[in-house]
């Protein structure tokens, strides 16, 4: 099976799940999406991500309501997600945190890529899609999720803590937005903004053990299990677009881009410029 864009078998139960609750067949979306049950059985899992925004589009055909991603915050609790929760919310700072988001979110998926970008005395945390564009149920779960966890962390109402909110046009999460006093435009990715001050503000849950304890537990899970995967989708980069090489080592977590060069000389025996030329 196929898992170089994709999102982890976590968050596709955790999508049925909330399927389910809403009235949907979870058998019927699973067959008509291509997801075969024994992949959701098996922890760890990747599950190709066009197959996980078909199985959204399901969800949308079979009756979902425009507002299902939004509810879907409340039940977004898998055991990957929980973990990551627990490292971002015992960070000592809210620059911490986002790091870690921004770091380790291709542990969930990689088909949506978090970007911080610090400017003009504001913070715009981008969410992007790689080659797919998400599907709006998702970017509202997405949209919620982290309105509500930022502004938790800080201890303020989200009002408070973000400057405006951009969302894609078929979001239906401005209204929830809007009702906590927050300003929503429109643009094509989602790009949360708050003041650059509020990066270095401790945060509430801030437990250095605790939260070296789980660093070095992502830290140990991702050089064991992702290396080979980050190369593979490093190679489908280079294939599928016209990227820098030197940000696709960025995008993979590779602080110098000499690092990046020779892992992927080591797993495939020519140079990402000699592969890029060979096509």
């Amino acid at each position: 099976m196929p898992d170089q864009s994709f999102a982890s078998s976590a968050f596709t139960r955790t999508i049925l799940s909330h399927a389910q609750q809403s009235g949907l067949c979870p058998d019927q979306l699973l067959e008509r999406a291509g997801i075969s049950q024994s992949w959701l059985d098996e922890q760890g899992l990747h599950i190709p991500a066009h197959l996980v925004e078909k199985l959204w589009g399901e969800c949308e055909r079979q009756g979902a309501g425009a507002t299902f991603g939004c509810d879907l915050v409340n039940g977004m609790a898998t055991t990957c997600l929980q973990g990551l929760n627990i490292l971002l919310d015992s960070a000592a700072t809210l620059r911490d945190s986002l790091a870690c988001f921004t770091g380790y979110l291709p542990r969930v998926t990689n088909y949506v890529i978090a970007e911080l970008e610090e400017a003009g005395g504001q913070a715009r945390l981008h969410l992007r899609g790689t080659d797919l564009p998400p599907h709006f149920f998702g970017l509202d779960a997405a949209t919620l999720s982290l309105v509500r966890n930022i502004a938790r962390r800080l201890g303020r109402a989200p009002g408070e803590v973000f400057v405006d909110v951009c969302l894609t046009p078929q979001q239906a999460a401005g209204e929830w937005l809007r009702s906590v006093g927050i300003n929503v435009q429109e643009g094509p990715h989602l790009c949360l903004t708050l003041p650059l001050a509020c990066l270095d503000e401790p945060l509430l849950g801030a437990n250095p053990f605790l939260h070296q304890s789980m660093l070095r537990t992502w830290q140990t899970t991702v050089a064991q299990t992702t290396r080979s995967d980050s190369l593979d989708m490093a190679r489908h980069w280079l294939t599928s677009g016209d990227q820098p090489i030197e940000r696709i080592a960025e995008r993979l977590g590779y602080r110098q881009p000499s690092n990046f060069i020779r892992a992927f000389r080591k797993q495939f025996g020519i140079t990402p410029k000699q592969f890029r030329l060979s096509l």
